[in-house]
């Protein structure tokens, strides 16, 4: 039914399921979408998916303010997929500094596509996702970095998303030929 899928793109689908999980449908689980970049950024370093990068990126933050950080368009291409394909829902609010806010959660389709992962691949991601304790992580944002924290152990794991790389190009001029 949901051919074309990549792996990339189960992995990123299984990692929303694993951050919304919850027994209440009156008050369904919602994952933020900078929380959910950060978690690709990690991915992208860790390994785990493997046809992302990232590039710098200025992106408005909750407070109004904005901030450079390593976004992958990859990652939000995949989302943007997922949503036309109705495996995960998107969900705009505005803040109180008339920003906007986007948070993620799967559809009832997905049980289908998730119950054909297998184990390697649910591995990769809990390696990503969750602390040694098996807890998952929460992504911290303030203003001098963003974390990994386990909750259970109080483990903080700083990531890279919010330093931007200088990266040299070598150019030479192109002269044509006039012939």
């Amino acid at each position: 039914m949901f051919h074309g899928l990549t792996e990339d793109m189960l992995k990123l689908l299984f990692i929303i399921s694993e951050y919304t999980q919850t027994n209440d449908e009156d008050n369904p689980l919602w994952i933020k979408e900078l929380p959910l970049l950060a978690i690709i950024h990690e991915g992208i370093v860790k390994g785990v998916f493997k046809s992302y990068d990232y590039s710098p990126t200025s992106v408005p933050m909750l407070d109004g303010t904005r901030r450079w950080l390593n976004i992958s368009r990859e990652g939000k291409d995949d989302i943007e997929d997922l949503i036309n394909l109705q495996l995960i829902a998107i969900l705009r609010l505005s803040t109180s500094q008339y920003g906007y806010m986007t948070a993620y959660k799967p559809t009832v389709l997905v049980g289908e596509v998730l119950s054909s992962l297998t184990p390697e691949l649910k591995d990769e991601v809990y390696s990503l996702i969750q602390h040694e304790c098996g807890c998952n992580y929460e992504v911290l944002f303030s203003p001098d970095d963003i974390s990994f924290v386990c909750s259970t152990c109080t483990f903080k794991l700083e990531t890279s998303m919010g330093f931007i790389e200088d990266v040299s190009y070598l150019t030479e001029p192109y002269f044509p030929s006039l012939e």
